[in-house]
């Protein structure tokens, strides 16, 4: 974990006085999410606090009460979600979180289609808008990531 990194989940632990062992889907949230004690208005004007929380989120504590109710949202989701490898639990994790796994993704993740996946999920108009419009975005290189992990567990299947 670099240093950058550490600090956000460290700030994010001490913001929520979370002092539990923290699980490598937290840490990967922290990351792609970011943590602001405050709120703000993401890059589409949703506000949005902590990590990356809205809606009926806000005002949640994040170790306790947001990622236990997404990872159960990506084991309802994903048929078998609890015996995949970890960092293909934590691709899914990602996009439940941000609200990007589409039925058609989810259904061929339950199937262990991982290469179809992986296409079907980046078949995604936002994605494709903002691509578009930034190669770099984060959004993109999120989506991106999580779709090469997918292409990963493809690749271990066939050898």
């Amino acid at each position: 974990m670099n240093s950058l990194l550490a600090k956000r989940v460290e700030a994010a632990a001490k913001h929520y006085g979370y002092n539990e062992p923290l699980e490598s889907g937290m840490i990967l949230l922290i990351e792609e999410e970011g943590f602001v004690p405050e709120t703000y208005e993401d890059d589409v004007g949703v506000k949005t606090e902590g990590v990356g929380a809205t809606a009926e989120n806000m005002g949640k504590c994040f170790f306790t009460e947001i990622y236990p109710k997404y990872v159960a949202r990506a084991a309802e989701r994903v048929s078998g979600y609890s015996d995949m490898p970890e960092e293909l639990r934590n691709a899914i994790l990602s996009e439940v979180y941000r609200g990007d796994l589409g039925p058609k993704t989810a259904a061929l993740l339950s199937e262990g289609r991982y290469a179809d996946a992986a296409e079907e999920y980046l078949n995604h108009a936002e994605y494709r808008r903002r691509k578009a419009a930034n190669p770099n975005d984060g959004v993109v290189k999120r989506m991106e990531r999580n779709a090469a992990v997918m292409g990963k567990y493809a690749k271990e299947q066939k050898a």
